[in-house]
């Protein structure tokens, strides 16, 4: 059982964290690391680094260039697919505003595909119509083994609120909510011609308890994989304390009413894949106790569990990232869980990794060779009173002793091997 890299990448190298990025191997054994910076006024190039010592070292980033010469222009979550026909393909968010006011806007998404190993690219393709709003995360997307290629998406309805529609006042203090006054619900687009034209899945799927007789509830930052049976599984994040999943018996036409899963989860999107050498599939993400979520600890546990059965189990739980040594949480009742203000344990007995991060999120995972690359966010501390006044630390002392300082955030690159998945 081997690791082969732990390390922080700052915000020089790249700009954002969570980087909200892609990786996918690339040329001649090469890393190709694709991330957006984030901003959306003006909306700025799309960036990329490389690492040609299986992501050891990265590359400085550099912009990427469509084939006309002029740079890639998209927001965030990066989406590298290899596609049938050995091309790259990258989906990413952009946006476009419709309304006068601030956040009045529509979230499109775009893809690209690049016959030279990610060199040039085409002219994006804008997936959803104009006019529609369509939200994904980084690295969520598949291409099934007949070439088909899947990037799920969520959106939501309902009024648009007005004043502070996150709080939620309970237990005689202030919680918040995954929700923004809005029901999300994941659906899909699909291509069968390598991304130039797209088609939207016939219905939407939202986490619904009993047949919706005890109510319908968001399901949204979906993840899709194919299965061995041919079918389309779907992964979906809720405010409900577990993952739901849905299938799709017809690649991604039509997707099945979503159930619950035995993943006990922040709200917060998972990446699911399959290890090569296996054929298991593998998820990585936020493991966290209902009791965690309303005490602040936010993302602070990022988990990893392989699944032998084609996601009907999930066993060989290990923490990538926790403040604690707790690698399995059983999932408790279904439903809906208050979100705590964000701050750092008092039980330093059990989190004796406090203060630490506590936003692990929005993991990337590939494969080279027998080396597993994973990448992930680290950043937000919470109310650095606790971590002052109570701990009686420098905050900045703090920052230099993880790796973060000057930006108090980074990225985590993991490079492990296959069997430390296993241990």
């Amino acid at each position: 059982m081997t690791e082969f890299v732990n390390g922080i990448i700052k915000l020089d190298a790249i700009k954002q964290s969570p980087a909200y990025g892609s990786v996918l191997p690339v040329g001649d054994g090469r890393l190709l690391w694709v991330w957006g910076t984030g901003r959306g006024d003006p909306i700025e190039p799309v960036q990329a680094n490389y690492s040609e010592d299986a992501g050891e070292t990265w590359s400085v980033p550099a912009d990427l260039t469509l084939e006309s010469d002029e740079p890639m222009l998209a927001v965030m979550d990066a989406n590298l697919l290899r596609l049938k026909s050995g091309e790259v393909g990258l989906a990413m968010r952009s946006r476009a505003q419709v309304g006068a006011y601030e956040g009045d806007y529509h979230a499109s998404l775009t893809f690209s595909r690049s016959a030279d190993e990610g060199a040039t690219w085409s002219t994006p393709v804008q997936v959803n119509p104009p006019g529609t709003n369509a939200v994904f995360t980084n690295e969520r997307s598949t291409v099934l083994k007949d070439g088909r290629v899947i990037v799920p998406f969520y959106t939501s309805f309902g009024a648009r609120p007005v004043g502070d529609e996150k709080t939620r006042y309970c237990y005689g203090e202030a919680f918040s909510s995954a929700e923004r006054g809005g029901l999300s619900y994941s659906s899909a687009y699909y291509s069968d011609d390598e991304g130039r034209t797209w088609q939207r899945s016939r219905n939407e799927v939202m986490a619904s308890l009993e047949n919706g007789i005890q109510g319908t509830f968001s399901m949204g930052e979906p993840a899709v994989i194919e299965l061995n049976d041919g079918r389309v599984l779907m992964f979906g994040r809720t405010n409900l304390g577990r993952f739901f999943q849905s299938y799709s018996d017809d690649r991604g036409e039509t997707w099945n009413q979503a159930q619950p899963t035995e993943l006990a989860c922040y709200p917060s999107p998972l990446n699911i894949s399959r290890i090569p050498s296996t054929g298991d599939l593998l998820v990585i993400w936020n493991q966290l106790s209902a009791w965690e979520i309303m005490a602040g600890l936010y993302r602070h546990r990022l988990t990893s569990a392989v699944s032998s059965d084609e996601g009907m189990t999930w066993r060989n739980h290990r923490n990538l990232e926790s403040l604690d040594d707790t690698s399995y949480i059983e999932p408790g009742p279904i439903e809906v869980i208050p979100i705590g203000k964000m701050r750092q344990p008092l039980d330093r007995g059990r989190y004796h990794r406090a203060p630490g991060p506590l936003r692990c999120n929005q993991p990337t995972c590939t494969y080279l060779g027998d080396k597993v690359v994973i990448t992930y966010g680290i950043c937000v501390f919470g109310d650095k009173a606790i971590i002052t006044d109570t701990y009686g630390m420098d905050y900045d002392e703090l920052m230099e002793r993880l790796g973060l300082a000057p930006f108090e955030r980074g990225n985590r690159v993991r490079v492990l091997s296959t069997d430390w998945f296993y241990a």
